[in-house]
Order: C-alpha cells, then structure tokens, then sequence
C-alpha cells in the first residue's frame, strides 16, 4: 500500500482517468453487436436480370501470321557484389544505483596503522656502594 498521500492520490487519478478514457470503447462495441445481431437477421433480395437474346451467326477466318525475330541485342549487366565488413561500434552504457535505506552487512575495509617494533632493551644498572658515614676511602694509597 502507498502511504505516501500524494502519491496515492496520482495513483488514484490514474486509474480514474484510464477507466473514464475506456468506457466509449465498451459502448462502441456494444452498438456494433447491436448492429450485427439486427442486420443478420434480415434477408435482403439481390435483384437479376435474365434477357433471351438471338445473334446472328459470325463467322471468322484466320490467316497465320509470320513469327516475330529473336532479339539480337545484348545489352550488358552489371553485377554487384557486397562485402561484408565488421565494424564494432562501442557504446556506453549507465549504470544506476537506487540506493536502500536497509543496513548492509558488508565489512568496509579501514587503514589501520601497524605498530613498530618497539625496542626492549633492558637498561643495565651499575652496582654502587652505599655511603657508610666514617668508613675508611678505599680508593686513597697510604
């Protein structure tokens, strides 16, 4: 069903027009079967004249007569000949696309950025001595 109102109502007017724009052919054909049904049952006389008439009695010779010369003319023709050729004729052809309000369900390709390696290095830690307060300088010479 249309819900669109307007729509519906050209859909309406349509249909209106085309039943109004039928009806003549309907009363046309039902005269012309009146017509029929009325005119074949009459019977209509077809008028003839019959007339006796006598002639009188022709008679009639015939004398042959010499047969016509053969042409002797020739008169040339000409021939033609056709050659089919190919020839390839491109077109081009639309495309149209309607497009739907219905979701699809085709994945989308998307740019992802790939990470870098990332550098794992552990740093090394040196070993220090602690600060003992009054505690004898290793490093000094006596």
């Amino acid at each position: 069903m249309i819900q669109d109102p307007i729509k519906r109502s050209r859909v309406k007017r349509t249909l209106l027009i085309i039943s109004l724009a039928t009806i003549p052919c309907y009363l046309l054909g039902g005269i012309v079967l009146l017509v029929d049904r009325g005119a074949s049952g009459r019977m209509t006389a077809t008028p003839t004249i019959t007339t006796m008439a006598s002639l009188p009695p022709v008679s009639a010779s015939v004398t042959p007569s010499p047969t016509l010369p053969l042409p002797t003319a020739v008169f040339p023709t000409r021939t033609s000949t056709n050659t089919p050729t190919i020839t390839l004729t491109l077109t081009l052809t639309r495309t149209y696309v309607i497009p739907t309000s219905t979701p699809s369900l085709t994945p989308t390709p998307t740019d992802t950025e790939t990470p870098q390696p990332v550098d794992t290095e552990t740093p090394t830690v040196e070993p220090t001595t602690p600060d003992i307060p009054n505690a004898p300088d290793v490093t000094s010479t006596p």
